[in-house]
């Protein structure tokens, strides 16, 4: 299957997440929920990584410990996870 591509939505959504997370965080979140998104988008057969999937994929790769603070980031950045009953 060829590279997948991101829509506008979810690529702006990763960034503004990426750069909010502390610093400590950033390169490895960037890494493995970039990765963990495309698989899922992949696996759906998807030609894109969407909003869903790169939300789905923050939930998969942030250890338990950290789902609150994610929850709140995602508030505090206007994203709507909820809508996706993750």
């Amino acid at each position: 299957m060829s590279e997948i591509t991101w829509s506008a939505k979810a690529k702006e959504i990763f960034d503004k997440v990426i750069t909010n997370l502390p610093q400590f965080h950033r390169s490895i979140a960037q890494t493995l929920v970039k990765e963990s998104a495309q698989e899922l988008a992949k696996a759906k057969g998807l030609a894109s990584v969407e909003e869903k999937e790169l939300i789905e994929a923050f939930f998969k790769e942030i250890p338990p410990a950290f789902k609150d603070m994610m929850e709140r980031l995602f508030t505090k950045l206007n994203i709507e996870y909820e809508k996706y009953n993750l």
